[in-house]
């Protein structure tokens, strides 16, 4: 290890350079030293002894709830399924990006080909079952009265996509 060179060549100090520097050693020792800042005074108490039974019974505390259990119930369960729709919503996205337009098509008509099929088959049956006319079978005993009550029906519709609504005037007599 090499001794360090001083870059000038440095005099001796005369008597009064050397008194003034111990003048300044000394003042520097006595500036007080500088402290840290005081603890912040303690807000709490915990207390190290091991809790002891005291035979006291349990009291009754009241339920202060702001919201209803089941409005809270509700409102967990929207979020589940908010929740579950974005990953629905995500899985569709990303099938309808794989799908081209030809699959679309086939695959439209692979869902709607049944559903035709089915809506067929069903409106077949009902007119069979309409044209079939119904089984009735009569057990009188004793005298029956047969009387012919012949009244007018008039069915309106009033607009598009509304329910027809059938009205039954009054009795128009035997004719």
């Amino acid at each position: 290890m090499m001794p360090h060179v001083p870059a000038h060549e440095t005099a001796p100090l005369s008597p009064a350079q050397e008194a003034t520097a111990a003048q300044l050693i000394e003042a520097g020792l006595k500036i007080p030293a500088i402290r840290p800042e005081p603890p912040e005074p303690q807000t709490f108490y915990k207390d190290p002894t091991p809790p002891r039974p005291t035979g006291a019974q349990p009291v009754k505390q009241d339920d202060r709830r702001i919201v209803p259990q089941w409005a809270a119930g509700i409102a967990v369960a929207g979020a589940g399924i908010g929740l579950g729709s974005v990953g629905v919503g995500l899985g569709a996205k990303l099938f309808f990006e794989s799908v081209t337009t030809e699959g679309v098509i086939v695959i439209s008509l692979i869902i709607a080909a049944p559903m035709l099929l089915i809506a067929a088959a069903g409106t077949a049956w009902s007119k069979v079952k309409a044209t079939t006319p119904p089984e009735v079978t009569n057990n009188f005993n004793g005298p029956v009265s047969i009387k012919n009550d012949r009244r007018k029906s008039v069915q309106n519709t009033h607009k598009p996509f509304s329910f027809n609504r059938t009205r039954i005037d009054g009795d128009l007599g035997d004719q």
